[in-house]
């Protein structure tokens, strides 16, 4: 099992660079030119054929990497140009002697959008504008050039983190759109998180050089998971029988709803577990004996009759279809008090945000998996909050209510108490209903197969994720969640 990548902040970032340069014993504008031919090398491999490039320079150490980039382009005797959003007589340190370089080499530079040719779509813009350090408003004239650049018909190709988007968070207001984006020394959060993976395109890392030990006295923000990384569950053995893979409960499907209570006990089912209850409002008891008839269905209409099948299972998932009805409340009320772990999920999250239902309860043995809206429910904040710092929001929600927290979006964050994790998996296709319902049957289930809980987040994740890259051959649009269930049993060994 591989080591997961540790994702760090800008400030994080801007250390090791100090401890790189000290233990390389180099000048800082020879890591700055490393960095600058290691995203050239990218560069000409992804776009060997471009016609001309333009790089748009800003004023501070990303805006140097720029002006290196244009001048090793000019080497090559490919037409290139600079704008520069800051004028190069004010440009100090690595950055001025960058675009000295520059100049020697031949390269026109600009200071005025106007005078800049029209890109067209044979025309690669290289994106130096702003690098990791960003944070706050955009400058006027920064905003103008990363308009610009979003209106190019050809490529774009960011130097160390798009031009707009937070390092540390992945919040971004007005942003580069990249087609690919190198990245230096440490991978940052926020290329991962929030708005990274829709801005950044194809994220490559350069690690310059820098010594492994470096990196060992620096904290990261968070840990990325990949396949070879997670733990998976064992073999099992010739004599295996179903009592050993896990009891799963699912509690939901209020009326109208029980769809999403069957899809999750469906997820469960194909994730591997043993046996799968579920209890659930009368009316979808033949519609879950039809679709699923390995499943065990009860008709539940209050919390006493759920009270009985609470003794069984070895983990309770609540939530999927609940509905916030008194019948709701009831139900989460009594297998919240259950002495099993739990899975908690949609409106089961939302009642307990509500705070009539489990108040103040603390819990070492569930999982919640919020999506922004119900975290911020939790949280007692707007949605705006959540996706400006997700990781602080994923931390806030475990720090509230303990336990392993799934903050589900496009870089899906596992807060717990010993970090926070990050999963990138899945695709925009998923953006569709009963996506969150797989997830909750996961989870559930490879916990009933005795992963830890943190494990089997992580596990479960990205299960869902990759199931629903491989559900797409036919196309993203009109992905349903119960065409990734053949997915997930095929990946779940």
């Amino acid at each position: 099992m591989d080591t997961p990548q540790p994702l760090y902040s800008a400030e994080s970032v801007r250390e090791l660079d100090r401890q790189t340069i000290a233990a390389l014993e180099i000048p800082s504008i020879q890591l700055m030119k490393r960095a600058a031919r290691a995203a050239f090398i990218h560069l000409r491999a992804r776009w060997a054929d471009i016609g001309r490039i333009q790089v748009f320079c800003g004023g501070g150490n990303n805006g140097g990497d720029g002006y290196v980039i244009a001048a090793l382009a000019a080497q090559k005797k490919i037409p290139v140009t600079v704008f520069a959003c800051t004028d190069p007589e004010l440009l100090k340190g690595d950055a001025r002697e960058a675009y000295a370089y520059a100049v020697r080499e031949g390269v026109q530079v600009l200071t005025s959008l106007t005078e800049l040719d029209s890109a067209d779509g044979n025309t690669l813009i290289v994106d130096a504008l702003l690098g990791t350090g960003f944070s706050g408003e955009l400058r006027q004239d920064v905003a103008h050039a990363i308009e610009r650049i979003r209106k190019s018909p050809g490529p774009v190709f960011s130097v160390d983190i798009p031009s707009g988007l937070s390092a540390d968070s992945g919040s971004a207001d007005l942003a580069v759109q990249a087609n690919m984006t190198v990245t230096f020394i440490g991978r940052k959060l926020g290329l991962y998180c929030g708005r990274g993976p829709a801005l950044c395109g194809e994220v490559i890392f350069a690690d310059l050089g820098a010594p492994a030990p470096i990196y060992q006295a620096v904290e990261p923000l968070a840990q990325r998971f990949e396949r070879s990384s997670l733990k998976r569950l064992p073999e099992r053995a010739a004599d295996s029988y179903k009592n050993m893979f896990g009891h799963i409960l699912i509690v939901g499907g209020d009326s109208g709803f029980g769809g999403a209570a069957l899809m999750a006990a469906q997820s469960s089912a194909r994730s591997g577990a043993g046996l799968i209850s579920l209890a659930t409002r009368p009316e979808h008891l033949t519609a879950a004996l039809t679709r699923c008839p390995e499943v065990m269905a009860h008709p539940v209409i209050s919390g006493q009759e759920l009270e009985p099948l609470l003794e069984g299972p070895d983990v309770i998932a609540v939530g999927p279809g609940l509905g916030r009805s008194p019948w709701s409340e009831q139900l989460l009320a009594r297998a919240g008090r259950a002495q099993v772990p739990l899975v908690v999920d949609a409106d089961a999250l939302n009642i307990l945000a509500v705070g009539r239902v489990l108040a103040g309860v603390k819990r070492d043995d569930w999982v919640l998996t919020p999506h922004v809206g119900e975290a911020a429910r939790l949280l007692g904040c707007n949605t705006a909050e959540v996706l400006a710092d997700p990781r602080a929001a994923a931390v806030a929600v475990q720090q509230k209510f303990s336990g392993v927290v799934i903050l589900k979006g496009a870089g899906t964050l596992i807060a717990h108490e010993g970090g926070v994790d990050l999963i990138n998996s899945g695709n925009p296709g998923m953006a569709s209903g009963g996506m969150g319902d797989l997830l909750t049957g996961i989870v559930a289930a490879l916990i009933g197969q005795h992963l830890p809980l943190v494990d089997a987040a992580r596990l479960a994740v990205w299960l869902h994720g990759e199931a629903g890259n491989r559900a797409t051959e036919d196309g993203q649009r009109g992905l349903l969640a119960t065409d990734l269930l053949p997915w997930i049993r095929r990946l779940v060994d």
